[in-house]
């Protein structure tokens, strides 16, 4: 963003020669083929910064033309960019709106440069006022003032980490500053405070005014399909409910990015079709059965990689499916399986306008029966296209060697994988789910048995940024998501 006349007089200038560098590159010849593929990726390189400078200088001009109380804040996240705009078309200069508010020329230029990170909120009402800059409908300053440290234990208070918090919720120019040396008790990090609140507003569908007060959270239910099971007492549900409606929000914004991805085939009800449909040889790869989802079943996958909460989710929103991969090992197979069976569960419902589904790693041992029978169902589905239409005669033949001993089938699962010459860490993670559904944890011993070449959630966040269009999606939207695609320490 060009926030004064030296920034513009630059960017006119870049502007000028990115022209003359697009000229005389689309002047030049290729006799080859490969020298006309560099030429048009050259061009189109060039092309796209030129467009960017232009829509820079453009945005500037009409505000330097808007006049006073052109400006209107639609958003607490898009105050700081907003009271820049505001100077501009009120036709102030940094120094004019310094000496409006008795302040040195210098600390409005800190402001700026920095999104206004160390003014406090006082502070930020009387530059609003001072420039006649409106608040949209239902965008009101808080009557009480939080820091970014009081906003981060509220977070914690639902469950959510500082960790998350800030790799997930504030915004990425912030963290990459570390708080610009400021402690996060600070008041100078109130504004960042009201930023990240507009933020947690937009995903759990809350007022700014009860994110900064000290009153309690509801969480929704709508989403969280909480009939459909029972979270093991061990599980925290705090957070379990908090993670889920922040992956269906992130889902939300999915299906905006992916409006163009239609299905052209519905889910196969049956495992040796969806089977036939995805295998590669004689093995189903987890390339081929994402690209199936997204292309043929018109079913964007999103693959998140945060600690605890649950391992899968899926959604049908407005007649649109959309599935939540939530792993952070490096099992392929895990990943295959937890795939095949979110698909089992969209495709048992084909009639239905919406479906929320949302699990946990392990069913608590109480859980509705026609849940653990869905459960098992879907886990067997999955078993049986990932297992060539064996895995219940293979998971018996493991339970047999084993003696029905859960600590020896450690051993049991690969000699039978061996004998039967199929994948061990498929049939590992088969029998991993089966176990889970009689509330016996054994993935940590399944983790074990698995390869670890590769790295599956990249491969499936990659296909994400392959296929989202992001042009028509809100910037602080499309920033979220692209966090939560990003990978933490």
């Amino acid at each position: 963003m060009i926030k004064n006349e030296r920034q513009y007089r630059i960017t006119k200038a870049r502007a000028e020669e990115f022209e003359r560098a697009l000229a005389e590159s689309s002047a030049k010849q290729a006799t080859t083929a490969e020298g006309k593929l560099w030429l048009k990726v050259q061009n189109e390189a060039l092309g796209d910064q030129l467009d960017e400078l232009r829509e820079q200088i453009k945005q500037y001009e009409e505000l330097r033309t808007g006049g006073p109380g052109a400006v209107e804040v639609s958003s607490f996240e898009d105050i700081p960019r907003a009271l820049v705009r505001a100077r501009i078309a009120a036709g102030l200069t940094q120094k004019d709106l310094a000496e409006r508010l008795r302040v040195k020329e210098q600390q409005i230029q800190r402001y700026e440069a920095t999104d206004y990170s160390g003014a406090s909120l006082d502070r930020v009402r009387e530059i609003l006022d001072a420039l006649s800059v409106r608040l949209a409908k239902g965008v009101l300053l808080p009557r009480s003032s939080r820091t970014l440290g009081e906003l981060i234990r509220r977070m914690e208070s639902i469950g959510l980490s500082k960790e998350f918090v800030q790799n997930r919720l504030l915004p990425k120019s912030l963290v990459a500053s570390s708080y610009a040396g400021f402690s996060v008790e600070d008041s100078a990090t109130q504004v960042w405070a009201l930023e990240a609140a507009g933020r947690v507003s937009r995903i759990f569908d809350w007022p700014a005014d009860l994110i900064l007060s000290d009153a309690p959270f509801a969480l929704r239910k709508d989403v969280l399909a909480e009939a459909r099971f029972k979270v093991p007492a061990r599980t925290d549900q705090q957070f379990f409910a908090a993670y889920s409606l922040y992956s269906h929000y992130l889902a939300l914004v999915l299906l905006q990015c992916t409006s163009h991805v239609k299905p052209r085939h519905a889910i196969p009800t049956d495992a040796d079709s969806l089977r036939t449909a995805v295998s590669a040889g004689n093995r189903i790869t987890l390339e081929r059965l994402l690209e199936y989802s997204w292309d043929e079943l018109g079913i964007p996958v999103l693959p998140l990689n945060d600690p605890g909460a649950f391992h899968g989710a899926c959604w049908r929103i407005k007649g649109r499916n959309v599935i939540v991969l939530k792993q952070r090992t490096r099992s392929f197979a895990r990943w295959i399986i937890d795939l095949l069976h979110e698909l089992r569960h969209l495709s048992r419902r084909p009639s239905d306008e919406d479906v929320a589904i949302v699990e946990p790693e392990v069913l608590a041992k109480d859980s509705p029966p026609e849940v653990i029978d869905e459960e098992a169902e879907a886990t067997d589905f999955a078993g049986e296209v990932a297992l060539g239409g064996r895995a219940e005669e293979l998971a018996q033949k493991c339970v047999e060697m084993a003696s029905g001993k859960l600590e020896l089938l450690k051993t049991a699962v690969p000699k039978v994988a061996k004998k039967e010459s199929v994948p061990v860490d498929m049939l590992a993670n088969y029998m991993a789910y089966r176990l889970s559904l009689q509330g016996e944890n054994w993935w940590g011993a399944a983790q074990n048995l698995q390869p670890r070449d590769g790295n599956p959630w990249q491969m499936a966040r990659d296909l994400v940024l392959a296929r989202a269009d992001f042009r028509n999606v809100n910037s602080i939207d499309k920033e979220l998501l692209l966090q939560a695609l990003s990978e933490t320490e």
